[in-house]
């Protein structure tokens, strides 16, 4: 037992579960001089019944800290990132993989909704011979007609991608330098898309779009920002994200429809509200409105740079904005992980802060929650000894010794 990486598991749960090496070393009845020589791998043995109370004390099986854990070995990352911060980054991924290895270990104490939906086939994808915008373009008009969403605007990204591939969704607590991150467990078959919690809801609903055009094409683990800018990777799903949430098909009849003057005529008053419509970011408006001609370059330079605050300020939807901000702040956890961990809890084989973690709530605030919904753990079932056993484990053991010397 590699004694060194046993105690950076150590360190990596403590902090997981918000607890100082004080705090841990009494619930382990160790004192924190031993815990700190643990955590740096200095310690030169470490026996069962301290790894035992250590596990207990951090809410995690023994074999997490004796052998690590096999999620976070092989899973396959994409992920959206405003700019590269290492460590910021590594706290967003560390969050994410905490949900994914939460489902991996419910599925050793069995319950309901183990595994996610399969949908029926694939969605064919564009041939790769077209440039990145046309081949974006085209799976987002397939997603469309898949599930029967015309030109319309979308209304839960989220549940979109739940519907259309099955996979869980999540909206978590990450640094700012994170946008969203898709993750695929290969051998459990299990994929998550998880995003930002933040003030701006159409960067959010964008975030999620990107990542499931990561899912779609297949990306896995690459490389998502070079020394120049972006990959082309990343481009393909921001143009997918663009046409799924914004077709130009959808922008046409809008404009048609509303009455409103069309090419080089598109002020910022008609543009905000289109954006408005098909609740995206006013520059991602521009850039549809760009590439459909219907404005000009310099236009687009024009009118860029109001926020999505500025705009519903000037033009009427300010509360309503209010209160989309406020609900894309909240964490949302994965709904089928979320009701395998309350079963779990309620069968007593979880404790709460596993539940808190996916609810971004301190474990106090979560236990009050349940409770107030009924939600308590089973009270353990008393074992009883077996005497007539423990007899005859005794007597084998003095069989085994030997008879005793008399003196």
């Amino acid at each position: 037992m590699d004694l060194v990486l046993v105690g950076e598991r150590i360190r990596r749960e403590r902090e997981r579960a918000g607890l100082s090496q004080r705090e841990l070393a009494a619930r382990a009845q160790l004192s924190q001089p031993t815990l700190t020589r643990i955590e740096n791998g200095v310690r030169n043995s470490l026996t069962l019944a301290e790894l035992d109370r250590l596990a207990i004390s951090l809410d995690v099986p023994v074999r997490l800290l004796t052998c690590g854990d096999p999620v976070r070995q092989r899973v396959q990352i994409a992920a959206r990132m405003n700019e590269v911060v290492e460590a910021e980054r590594e706290a967003a991924l560390r969050h994410t993989l905490e949900v994914l290895e939460l489902d991996a270990r419910l599925d050793q104490l069995g319950g309901r909704a183990a595994q996610q939906r399969k949908p029926e086939g694939r969605l064919p994808l564009p041939d790769e011979f077209l440039d990145l915008e046309q081949q974006a373009k085209e799976l987002a008009h397939r997603v469309r007609t898949v599930l029967h969403l015309g030109c319309a605007p979308i209304a839960d990204v989220d549940e979109l991608i739940e519907q259309l591939t099955g996979v869980d969704t999540a909206v978590l607590n990450w640094p700012r330098t994170t946008e969203g991150f898709t993750v695929t467990d290969p051998v459990r078959e299990t994929t998550l898309i998880a995003v930002r919690a933040c003030d701006v809801p159409e960067r959010q609903r964008f975030s999620f779009a990107h990542e499931l055009g990561h899912l779609l094409w297949g990306d896995g683990a690459q490389v998502h920002e070079l020394d120049d800018g972006r990959t082309p990777g990343e481009k393909r799903c921001d143009a997918f994200a663009r046409h799924l949430l914004a077709p130009e098909e959808g922008i046409n009849e809008w404009l048609s429809g509303e009455g409103f003057p069309r090419r080089g005529r598109v002020d910022e008053r008609t543009a905000a509200l289109l954006a408005r419509h098909f609740r995206v970011s006013f520059p991602v408006v521009l850039i549809q409105l760009e590439s459909m001609t219907l404005i000009t370059a310099e236009q687009k330079k024009d009118l860029w740079g109001p926020t999505g605050v500025q705009l519903a300020q000037r033009y009427g939807w300010g509360p309503a904005y209010e209160q989309e901000q406020e609900a894309a702040q909240a964490v949302r956890a994965p709904r089928r992980i979320l009701e395998r961990a309350v079963e779990a809890y309620r069968r007593n084989l979880i404790g709460v802060r596993a539940l808190a973690m996916l609810e971004g709530r301190t474990p106090e605030a979560a236990e009050a929650k349940l409770k107030a919904a009924g939600i308590v753990p089973t009270p353990p079932t008393a074992k009883r000894a077996d005497l007539s056993r423990l007899v005859a484990r005794g007597l084998a053991k003095d069989e085994s010794r030997g008879p005793a010397n008399d003196e």
